[in-house]
């Protein structure tokens, strides 16, 4: 039987957070979560996961642009998949454009709150491989 895959979610809305849990775990993930950026990073360090779900903007000192890019300039880090998700376009009509932003944001696929849950999971099925 196939080791579950360890996801990291990091998020500052616990609401989200749960639902996201409940959902990934029901379907045979290992769910770890961070209610910001900071603990978010020490976890990584420390549990290496498969992949992270990351919220762009967090009310802490480390944003998901931070975490991003501690992830991308650690050499045992760098080759984590991360899955960007952000409430901007909702709130404040801003979209993400991986092509105009990728310089100070750069995960490997990024969806805007409300996540449809069916597609995030199969981007993380397809970045797993």
């Amino acid at each position: 039987m196939e080791k579950a895959k360890n996801v990291l979610i990091i998020d500052d809305n616990q609401d989200y957070v749960l639902a996201m849990k409940t959902f990934l775990t029901k379907r045979g993930f290992s769910v770890l979560t961070a209610p910001d950026g900071e603990s978010g990073i020490r976890l990584i360090s420390k549990e290496v996961p498969d992949i992270v779900l990351l919220d762009v903007m967090m009310e802490s000192l480390y944003s998901g642009f931070d975490v991003c890019k501690f992830m991308r300039n650690d050499p045992g880090l760098k080759d984590i998949p991360i899955i960007g998700i952000s409430g901007l376009k909702d709130e404040l009509g801003i979209k993400y454009d991986q092509d105009r932003d990728s310089e100070y944001f750069s995960p490997d696929a990024f969806f805007d709150k409300p996540v449809d849950k069916e597609a995030l999971l199969k981007t993380m099925n397809d970045l797993l491989g």
